[in-house]
């Protein structure tokens, strides 16, 4: 069989914000609904041999924490994206975060097949499914999410349909140098701005993706570099609070941090001691990840999908028994997306 995974959320909200001049007569914005219908349409269209599913975010239960944890224990400045709970909503987000029931509620009336899972993010939901399904089916994911790449393998290939283009494990080769399991290893020395995953400071993707190429995984990685560094002079030595603030408060002659986001009582401060005073000659951005080895520990579980969910629905066929085009034409009506009524035959037998 194959198979449809639709990222629900990434889906609406950047239906959201491609069409946030759309609103309906009583000026409710209804880009998110016109945006996900229309692209549904569409998908329904290319892939008319496959089952769908539509996959709705929980919150992270595990990541959040994890995450509070490492914040403790200064790993971390915040929380796992706690930055996007700052500051105010966008109005498309907060009109989605509104409506969302909708929308959600008229798929129901399309015949789409829906899942959400407590304490369980989309992605960790998909995930579970490809595991379950990917070696005997065709597994098309349908988001822009990069987090996706971790699952790409020969049954398994992303749609980005406002790009219009397939991104398969043949892709990300091409474009990092790097297979599906070693790309997370790879973000979590990075890390992860947009949903405040720290990695290793001065780590950019150019020398994050070249390490992992090199050493294969983040475990040779480390093993090779705490090899070399580990008989480094100052690898086992403590600094005094004293010793720490007079390296950890230097900065460069812009004003920056000259050594950003260390904190008194992480390990191998020693190496960071003998780098400053010129008694060791090692790449700084080497000894930088054996100083930040336990936040990258952090980024690598929080970057990483589960996906050993148990007990999912069963989605293998179309939900019929709760089509009802006419609901669905009220719908369309009241947002003002009348434009496809006519399209929308395709969840009906009708092309």
């Amino acid at each position: 069989m194959n198979f449809v995974l639709i990222d629900g959320n990434n889906l609406a909200i950047r239906s959201a914000f491609a069409n946030d001049f759309m609103t309906n007569s009583s000026g409710v914005m209804s880009g998110a609904h016109y945006g996900f219908f229309n692209s549904l349409i569409n998908l329904k269209k290319k892939f008319s041999d496959h089952t769908f599913l539509v996959v709705w975010d929980s919150s992270s239960k595990r990541r959040k924490e994890e995450s509070t944890e490492g914040v403790k224990k200064g790993l971390i400045r915040q929380a796992y994206k706690q930055n996007r709970r700052e500051g105010e909503i966008p109005a498309q987000l907060s009109a989605w975060f509104e409506t969302s029931k909708h929308l959600k509620n008229a798929l129901g009336k399309a015949g789409v097949n829906q899942v959400t899972v407590d304490g369980y993010e989309a992605d960790d939901v998909i995930a579970s499914y490809c595991k379950m399904l990917a070696n005997d089916n065709e597994v098309v994911i349908v988001s822009s999410d990069k987090d996706f790449y971790q699952l790409l393998n020969d049954n398994v290939i992303i749609w980005d349909g406002m790009k219009g283009r397939f991104f398969g494990s043949g892709d990300l080769l091409d474009k990092h140098g790097v297979n599906s399991e070693q790309y997370v290893d790879a973000c979590a020395l990075m890390g992860d701005s947009s949903d405040n995953i720290f990695g290793v400071p001065g780590w950019g993707p150019k020398t994050s993706f070249k390490a992992i190429k090199e050493s294969g995984n983040l475990n040779s990685f480390y093993d090779d570099l705490f090899s070399k560094l580990s008989k480094l002079e100052g690898f086992d030595e403590d600094l005094t609070e004293e010793e720490f603030n007079e390296i950890s408060e230097k900065t460069t002659k812009t004003g920056a941090q000259l050594y950003p986001e260390v904190f008194w009582g992480q390990k191998h401060l020693g190496l960071l001691k003998s780098f400053d005073n010129k008694k060791i000659k090692v790449n700084k951005k080497d000894m930088m990840a054996v100083i930040f080895k336990e936040r990258v520990d952090l980024a690598l579980s929080l970057k990483r999908m589960d996906d050993d969910i148990e007990g999912l629905p069963d989605f293998s066929t179309e939900n019929c028994n709760s089509k009802d085009e006419n609901m669905l034409i009220e719908y369309f009506n009241y947002y003002d997306i009348v434009s496809l009524r006519e399209p929308i035959k395709v969840f009906f037998g009708e092309r």
